[in-house]
């Protein structure tokens, strides 16, 4: 049973109440098992649920609560959790990632081939435009500004095939 909090309580508890008195009266969440807590206005919900809709319902809950700068959700699905309904894509990829263990081994760094590719495609990029507004305002003369970023094009792209072979 929640108390209500007092005049003494901080902004923490009375946030903290808030939310918990929301997911409690949430019918879509009966029978789940979830504890509150908060601190400088963050919510950290912890606990299990039966759904992945669920997880995703009191997490809106909580973020949808006035005062609530952030929520970490750290709700796990039961075994025996419904996944039959369909999520938004983006809550699924979160879903699962709070499944993971904590240690992926750092960011994934894109290859030096794929980094090279991307700079010789912006550039490429930069000098069409370039060349769609400098060269037919000043002509002959605008090549001299064109033609540096092709070259630089040039290079990154042989830069990118160098990378893949060596890699």
């Amino acid at each position: 049973m929640l108390r209500s909090p007092s005049d003494d309580d901080g902004p923490d508890t009375r946030l903290a109440h808030q939310v918990s008195t929301r997911i409690l009266e949430e019918p879509r969440l009966l029978g789940s098992s979830i504890t509150v807590q908060v601190q400088n206005r963050v919510v950290d919900l912890a606990g299990t649920v039966g759904s992945l809709y669920a997880r995703i319902t009191a997490a809106d809950l909580a973020r949808s609560t006035p005062g609530v700068a952030d929520v970490c959700n750290r709700l796990r699905l039961t075994r025996a959790a419904d996944v039959s309904a369909a999520p938004e894509p983006f809550d699924e990829i979160v879903a699962r990632w709070a499944d993971e263990p904590a240690d992926r081994g750092g960011p994934v760094a894109a290859s030096p081939g794929s980094t090279f590719r991307f700079g010789a495609a912006a550039t490429a990029g930069v000098a069409m435009l370039l060349w769609l507004v400098v060269v037919p305002e000043f002509g002959a003369a605008g090549l001299l500004v064109v033609l540096p970023f092709l070259g630089a094009a040039v290079t990154l792209a042989r830069l990118a095939r160098k990378a893949d072979a060596a890699g």
